[in-house]
């Protein structure tokens, strides 16, 4: 999957290399389209199927003729990214007569209120897409920058199940896509299953190299699995490779309980005779709990409510949009959507009401006609109120989550450049796939995406929150921003300066101390063995250095049985004996 750079998750086969730490901010495109139907609605199990996002031209003839029976199109990310490829990659498939589903890149992490967010914004990037209603449409909950995976799996899974609810009903089918690792140890799958059975689209590959076909004795041990993907380089393609283990269907089955065909495999779903999740009515028995905080109702309604029904209040006010939030024809999920409002849109509201966890406000338009959108969910604001509150007790105003706080100290010898950043001429050299903006901002328009080892010359910086990000002077006068740090954490190399006042102190997590016993580690290396999980894509090497070979990009959640470590300068090499030959990873910057 991608997020804007490569996603590998999987379990490494033996290799030998050496990593750097790479993760990219999603870019902002929005186009709009029809929807169209689908060429075909359904495909027997373990038929071949490939997913595509931006990096992946608008024509599949290619992957059609090598046997690709289902594509799967990335259609957004965030609440404010949307995938520039996603019509044609579509018009494509069903041309080439292959069934559609999509995908969304979700940031929400265990966040449940920006998961409902960015469920409607995915379910109107897929209309705009033209993907048919009724079609899968999966959350791609992955660790990143962007998505935090490291909540409790209750608050994770809740917020996945949200999202999920809320594709579900804006008419598509729900899917859950992560690493094997992520599904087993950091959400409740059996929780998601019972509500979506065979909902799972899981990642686990046998190696990072080519796979033409997949090999079921390495298949995932998991129930609920709907798709595999088993490779990220299906037959040279440089694509991904997947295979439905259950039959999939687009077409509404209310019972979800139709027969299937699939083979025997180790997942034990494969014979249960059922598809794949097929938006079924939610039963009542899974329904959540009505929340507990839910804010009270005036006690006594204004007596001059003459224009609204009984079961509102009448309030004027104006809501400010804290992210992407429908305008809807009524106050239910369900209803048709007017237009999507984008963040730090203003709403001027003339009633509202809490119906289950939601607080809808009210909107009057032309006509004598009306718009809703959500205000609350659970009493939680999802913006700001600057008149109103659309509560009789009005919780604390959420400030933006993201908002970077200003830097505290100038430097007092910054001459050329504004009072915000600091001046220093560097090289910087990207560690991974890297978006230049018009801004320092991942709101700020993407110029060009920067491939891994680029040279970057820089005359200034500037920490804002989590990031540090490099000023790079263009032509005209103009400047190009980039981030090199995240929370002091390198994106790459600073081969001349080091965008940053203080060096971050790198012995924070240092390995134990150095055992007398150091026999079969040479004199700079301390010998200790161990088990080191990438917390994100990490390049393997030939040798202890930045400058050595890459053997293989290790992915997120790939485990590392390592013997020895050693630190040199900034960074902690870990070494591993585990192939046949002596490798290295750099374990943190």
């Amino acid at each position: 999957m991608r997020s804007t750079n490569k996603k590998f998750i999987s379990a490494l086969a033996c290799a030998s290399a050496m990593t750097a730490l790479a993760i990219v901010d999603p870019m902002g495109v929005t186009k709009t389209h029809q929807v169209a139907q689908a060429a075909t609605d359904n495909v027997p199990a373990r038929s071949a199927g490939v997913d595509v996002s931006s990096w992946q031209s608008t024509n599949l003839n290619q992957q059609a003729k090598s046997g690709a029976q289902f594509a799967v199109v990335k259609v957004s990310e965030g609440t404010n990214y949307q995938n520039p490829n996603a019509q044609g990659q579509i018009q494509s498939a069903e041309q080439n007569n292959m069934m559609t589903m999509g995908y969304h890149y979700t940031h929400f992490g265990s966040d449940s209120n920006r998961a409902v967010q960015e469920g409607n914004y995915a379910v109107n990037s897929a209309q705009q897409a033209g993907l048919p209603q009724g079609s899968y449409l999966a959350t791609d909950w992955e660790q990143d920058v962007n998505n935090n995976t490291n909540g409790s799996v209750a608050a994770n899974t809740n917020a996945i199940t949200s999202f999920m609810d809320t594709v579900h009903d804006g008419g598509y089918n729900p899917m859950l896509y992560s690493s094997e690792w992520l599904l087993k140890n950091k959400v409740d799958t059996n929780k998601i299953s019972e509500k979506y059975p065979n909902a799972l689209w899981v990642a686990k590959y046998k190696t990072n190299g080519r796979e033409d076909n997949p090999d079921f004795n390495y298949f995932p041990s998991m129930d609920n699995v709907a798709i595999w993907q088993y490779t990220q380089n299906w037959r040279g393609q440089n694509v991904d490779g997947n295979v439905n283990v259950v039959p999939l269907s687009n077409k509404t089955n209310t019972n979800n309980n139709t027969s299937n065909n699939a083979a025997n495999t180790n997942n034990s779903n494969a014979n249960n005779g059922q598809s794949s999740s097929q938006a079924p009515a939610r039963p009542n028995t899974n329904k959540p709990a009505q929340p507990t905080n839910k804010p009270s109702q005036p006690s006594q309604k204004p007596s001059t409510n003459t224009n609204v029904n009984s079961d509102w209040t009448k309030q004027n006010g104006v809501f400010v949009t804290g992210g992407a939030i429908n305008l809807r024809t009524g106050a239910s999920t369900n209803s048709k959507v007017i237009a999507e409002l984008p963040a730090n849109s203003e709403v001027k509201y003339d009633a509202y009401r809490t119906i289950g966890q939601y607080t809808w406000l009210r909107q009057p338009r032309a006509n004598n006609e009306y718009g809703y959108l959500v205000g609350r969910n659970n009493g939680q604001a999802w913006g700001t109120f600057k008149e109103g509150s659309a509560t009789a007790s009005k919780p604390a105003e959420t400030k933006p989550a993201n908002k970077p706080a200003q830097p505290t100290n100038k430097p007092s010898t910054n001459t050329n450049v504004n009072s915000d950043w600091t001046k220093q001429n560097g090289v910087f050299v990207t560690g991974g796939a890297i978006n230049l903006r018009t801004g320092a901002s991942t709101n700020s328009k993407v110029i060009a995406m920067l491939p891994t080892n680029t040279e970057i010359k820089y005359d200034a910086y500037r920490t804002e929150g989590q990031y540090t990000w490099l000023r790079q002077p263009r032509a005209n006068g103009q400047y190009g921003y980039l981030v090199g740090r995240d929370n002091g954490q390198a994106w790459g190399t600073f081969k001349e300066g080091s965008a940053t006042t203080a060096k971050p102190n790198t012995n924070t997590n240092k390995p134990a101390e150095k055992p007398s016993t150091n026999t079969n580690v040479n004199s700079d290396w301390t010998k200790q063995n161990g088990v080191f999980v990438t917390g994100g894509a990490i390049n393997l090497r030939t040798g202890a250095s930045t400058n050595s070979k890459v053997i293989a990009m290790l992915p997120t959640n790939t485990e590392i049985k390592y013997d020895a470590y050693r630190t040199e300068g900034q960074y902690t090499w870990l070494e591993t004996t585990t192939c046949k030959w002596s490798i290295w990873l750099l374990s943190r910057t």
